[in-house]
């Protein structure tokens, strides 16, 4: 710790940035913490970095410029919210927007309301809050309430809340896409019908059970639900192919559908394999354990095709 107070007694930015890629988050964290007292000389430099390659970097950067409150990176975090990859890194750049207070990010910050990670969608919210906007429509409202996970307000808002529902219903957490088809059905409009149709063939089957429950209420025929269901791809370990490698490689098989244990048999199959070539003048012993592997091959098949996804 008295290495970053001493570089920031001495003005070193430079070092204060390489501090930003140590191994410590500890340090990471307070170099960012520090880089943020020290006014106009760092924002450039801070400017720089924040398209490093490592996230952790680009997150105390971005955080950097949040404590800087330097206008002239406004237009650079702009650009990180609306196109970076990593998810924390767009997070971190909605909470700096909110902290810089410029007006002029706010269009970027409604447009993030609609990012499909819930964690941006905070961020953005708390933002724009910091930046004094408030909702004009329904729709803003519901994308608001939504982003604060306010989902009594959202369900009172009623039939004004299913667009936005529905596009955020490509969020790759469960629990968001379950919340939202119940709120579709218990909103019940004929305009979420074909979204609680699609949720039907969601992987998640907590999702595709509230999309049953949803989509007789928002008009889908009882008698189609279970043909809709029946057009979804299937998820979960191939069976044919837990037996072809409890056939060949026993053991294997088992560690494929998820039992800890199948590398442990598999490792104490190869080894009395060596040692019965070895020492019991056998060239390929694997031919006379067929037998015994083939009925674990089935007995697998049967065992993957009774998991209940399949």
């Amino acid at each position: 710790m008295a290495t970053i107070e001493s570089l920031k007694q001495s003005h070193d930015i430079r070092g204060l940035i390489r501090l930003l890629d140590h191994g410590s988050p500890e340090i990471q964290w307070r170099a960012a913490d520090t880089l943020g007292t020290l006014g106009e000389p760092a924002c450039d430099p801070l400017i720089s970095i924040i398209d490093f390659p490592k996230v952790h970097v680009r997150i105390g950067a971005i955080e950097a410029l949040g404590d800087l409150r330097n206008p002239r990176s406004v237009n650079h975090l702009v650009r990180k919210l609306k196109t970076d990859p990593d998810n924390e890194v767009r997070w971190v750049a909605a909470l700096a927007l909110g902290q810089i207070g410029d007006p002029g990010a706010v269009p970027a910050l409604q447009l993030a309301l609609k990012d499909n990670d819930r964690y941006v969608r905070y961020g953005a919210v708390k933002a724009l809050e910091t930046l004094g906007w408030t909702p004009a429509t329904d729709i803003e409202m519901a994308c608001a309430l939504i982003a604060l996970q306010d989902w009594q307000g959202v369900r009172k808002l009623g039939p004004g809340a299913v667009g936005p529902l529905i596009d955020i219903m490509k969020d790759p957490n469960p629990v968001t896409r379950t919340k939202i088809v119940g709120l579709l059905g218990g909103i019940g409009s004929s305009a979420a019908k074909k979204t609680c149709e699609a949720a039907l063939l969601d992987r998640d089957p907590e999702v595709r059970w509230t999309a049953v429950l949803a989509c007789k209420r928002c008009g889908t025929d009882t008698h189609r639900i279970p043909l809709i269901m029946s057009e979804r791809q299937k998820t979960g370990p191939s069976a044919i192919g837990a037996a072809i490698l409890n056939l060949f490689f026993f053991g294997l098989g088992y560690q494929y559908i998820g039992k800890w244990w199948g590398f442990l048999v598999f490792m104490s199959y190869m080894t009395i394999m060596v040692f019965v070539q070895l020492y019991g003048n056998l060239v390929f012993p694997f031919i006379y354990i067929y037998p015994f592997t083939a009925v674990s091959a089935v007995q697998t098949y049967y065992a993957v095709k009774r998991m209940p996804d399949m």
